[in-house]
């Protein structure tokens, strides 16, 4: 099953998760704290079904090789003029920390 049936799988369950807890554990006044918590995790599995879904989580592990402070152009606009980027040296590389 690739990801974006899996994303696509979690966001419909938390749905349904979220209508039970709405609809059958929410008017009972013993259940009242049980169905918020039951609401908050139903509202976190569609939210996370759906960047995986959508692909949205794939790009926060790919580190991005230019610089973010210059571009990755090496320079920046200084008070006079271009200098060179004190965050990456000029290389315009990202820093292994980054």
């Amino acid at each position: 099953m690739d990801r974006a049936r899996k994303g696509l799988l979690l966001a419909i369950s938390g749905v349904f998760l979220f209508l039970a807890a709405a609809f059958i554990l929410y008017p009972i006044a013993e259940f009242y704290i049980v169905s918020l918590v039951t609401m908050f995790i139903a509202a976190v599995l569609i939210g996370l079904g759906s960047a995986v879904a959508k692909g949205f989580d794939k790009s926060l592990d790919v580190p991005s090789a230019d610089c973010y402070y210059c571009g990755g152009s090496g320079r920046i606009k200084g008070i006079e003029g271009t200098e060179t980027c004190p965050r990456c040296g000029g290389t315009g590389l990202a820093r292994p920390d980054d």
